[in-house]
């Protein structure tokens, strides 16, 4: 057996004993009782195991979104679960709800109007482009609210790509301007172009654009479909009408009932080409992100920006376009005497969200001390923000995420519930909400917990436990603990599970929140696939029986961790940013996001140990407002303008410390 390299002491009749942690867990293995191991048959546990992920992942439940009957509809199964395996929840004025709003759509306001005007000194002229709600323009539900007269710049693509030598902001300033901006991305035919072919690169969605103009200094966003875009859409409606004519044909003039299905579905393909010719997109095309920008953000007719560019004596859309796609040089430049000039009211709608909670008291000296075990059950609705699959409108059902983590918790939470041996410590069983769109669930439980957190010892989670590959289990959070590794080794030898081990306790997930509050946690994982937030991800493809190892495995740990004759050692791990590095690798700079602080800016709840900012000493509770020349509104925008500067860059970076701005300098290490 390993044994740690910290003893642990036992006292006796004032006399003292050496155990190694290793001949610890034996001790414990003998005094945990009956109910160490689930006695109970496997096939019964997979039964439920299975009643359970299949109700949270049916169509029924409609993805469990954010505000919706489906989310509801879950937070009540369980609630009813909790009860049934005998989990005390009269906890929140005799129910088992933590409740906290959240922002999860909008609609427009009453006033929305938006005009190109020419300059004309000291007053404003005539229209020259007239544009009309929803037939000219709409405003986009991700971006800000507000009355504005600004002057303009068109700036292509609004790229900034290190890693492809390609910037549209290089050679023109756009501070304080409003900035027009192609869809997707340059080549978008080229399977060998450097932005990911003719797959959409990370510069492509929305969010990026928006985000890559506000560190730049715009004051708004004007969005226009790429003629590539509205190429291939009339491609598809092109084939759609010929084969319903093709239909229509075989069964000639005669009124029958297919006759006139294949009528219908011609009228209506014909009025979706024309509509295509030149779309103004919907309101919430982008998403209806709860986070509300400083700058308002529009699409605009592609006629009405050709209207614009003609008056100012500039090249028509489709003349840029090919230019850049043939030299990939930027193409951007003011429109000088003009400026955009309007108003945008968009109202948020906010929706009460519900974390669940049931606890199992401990007995004894500790029954103080709380372990969490937690699992998130929201998903993502009907897709659109935050699906993998772009404009799909199919349920997304998060059978693996995360309704295989909630049976999981449920069916640890009975197996400790039927253990005939009290356990030492309280264990605090949490489904949370929220957790898709930016941990809020398990943010609103830190800040506001229903133990004290300094008696919190341990956070166990499980997300997207159900696809178990090899008999492997991936566990993150190892190194959170001193005594983790060394349980998890040999709890294993009763499993013989292939355990990958990661020793950080930040990721994205639940487990994050606790980690940023100096408490041990465990993150459950059987891998990602294919089938991650798309509609594809549905209960026909779990792994029962891996769900049910990865049950009996966490219960027995918890049980080690709840009986432990002292509570698990903290430890603060270095840690890896997040993030995608593939093509521009982002500099170390070790900030740790608070994901509950909406503060127009990136709101930090600490530091990585060592960390760039560490030594420039940035602190819990800084919000970072400016990274070099970049203004910063969130973590993108932050991630984006770190991804400007390299490993040995000294940048200064500008905080809101106390309500006042404060500026640091950070030399930025290698990526880790």
């Amino acid at each position: 057996m390993e044994f740690f390299t910290h003893l642990m002491i036992v006292r006796k009749r004032n006399k003292k004993y050496l155990l190694s942690a290793s001949w610890w867990l034996v001790l414990l293995l003998l005094v945990s009782g009956p109910g160490w191991v689930s006695a109970e048959p496997g096939q019964e546990a997979e039964r439920r195991l299975a009643k359970s992920a299949r109700f949270l992942a049916s169509d029924a439940l409609r993805g469990r979104a954010m505000g919706s009957a489906g989310i509801r509809q879950a937070a009540e199964f369980i609630r009813d679960e909790f009860q049934r395996i005998g989990l005390e929840t009269q906890v929140y004025n005799g129910e088992p709800y933590q409740t906290f709003d959240v922002t999860v759509g909008a609609q427009l306001g009453e006033i929305n109007t938006c005009g190109l005007y020419p300059s004309a000194g000291d007053g404003r002229v005539p229209a020259a482009v007239e544009l009309a709600l929803d037939e000219d323009f709409t405003p986009l539900a991700i971006g800000g609210v507000g009355i504005f007269d600004l002057p303009i710049a068109f700036v292509g693509y609004g790229i900034t790509a290190p890693e492809a030598d390609y910037d549209d902001y290089r050679n023109v300033d756009v501070a304080g301007k409003a900035v027009i901006i192609l869809r997707h991305e340059p080549q978008q035919d080229n399977p060998h172009s450097v932005f990911e072919g003719t797959d959409h690169s990370e510069h492509a969605p929305f969010r990026k654009k928006i985000s890559n103009a506000f560190q730049h200094g715009a004051a708004a966003v004007i969005f226009c479909t790429d003629s590539y875009e509205i190429d291939s859409r009339l491609g598809q409606w092109q084939k759609r009408i010929k084969v319903a004519e093709e239909e229509l044909a075989a069964v000639g003039d005669q009124q029958s009932e297919e006759a006139d299905k294949f009528r219908s579905d011609l009228d209506y393909y014909k009025s979706q080409l024309e509509a295509e010719r030149d779309p103004v997109l919907e309101f919430t095309r982008a998403g209806t992100d709860g986070e509300t920008r400083e700058i308002p953000a529009f699409h605009v007719r592609r006629g009405a920006i050709n209207d614009l560019l003609a008056a100012s004596g500039h090249p028509s859309l489709a003349e840029i376009e090919t230019q850049i796609d043939r030299t990939l040089v930027p193409q951007s430049f003011d429109i000088k005497g003009w400026r955009l000039a309007g108003e945008v009211q968009i109202q948020r709608e906010q929706v009460e969200a519900r974390n669940v909670v049931g606890i199992l008291e401990g007995a004894g000296r500790l029954a103080d001390e709380t372990v969490i075990v937690g699992a998130h059950f929201d998903h993502l609705g009907l897709g659109q923000e935050g699906s993998a699959k772009p404009g799909s409108e199919e349920i997304h059902n998060g059978a693996d995420d995360n309704a295989s983590g909630v049976a999981v918790l449920l069916e640890v939470a009975r197996s400790l519930v039927n253990r005939t041996e009290p356990l030492a410590r309280r264990v605090v069983f949490v489904a949370f909400s929220g957790e898709e769109i930016g941990l809020l669930g398990s943010a609103e439980y830190v800040r506001d917990p229903l133990f004290p957190l300094k008696d919190t010892v341990a956070m166990l989670n499980f997300d997207m436990v159900g696809r178990m590959k090899d008999n492997t289990l991936i566990i993150n959070g190892t190194g959170t603990s001193e005594q983790f590794g060394v349980w998890i080794e040999e709890l294993n030898k009763n499993f013989g599970l292939k355990i990958t081990p990661s020793t950080g306790g930040f990721g994205p997930s639940d487990h994050s929140s606790f980690y940023a509050k100096e408490i041990p946690v465990l993150h459950f994982f059987t891998g990602s696939h294919s089938d991650y937030h798309r509609p594809s991800d549905d209960f026909h493809l779990l792994n029962v029986a891996g769900m049910r190892k990865v049950s009996q495995f966490v219960t027995d740990l918890t049980v080690l961790i709840a009986n432990a004759p002292e509570r698990v050692t903290y430890v603060k791990v270095a840690q890896k940013p997040l993030g995608d590095r593939r093509a521009n690798p982002r500099p170390y700079f070790g900030s740790i996001p608070n994901f509950a602080e909406a503060s127009g800016g990136y709101a930090i709840s600490g530091t990585g140990p060592g960390s760039p900012a560490e030594k420039a000493g940035l602190r819990s509770g800084d919000v970072i407002v400016k990274l070099g020349d970049y203004r910063v509104g969130n973590l993108e925008d932050f991630d984006g303008a770190l991804r400007k500067y390299s490993a040995g860059d000294t940048v200064p970076v500008v905080v809101r410390r106390a309500g006042k701005e404060q500026e640091l300098t950070v030399t930025l290490d290698p990526p880790r």
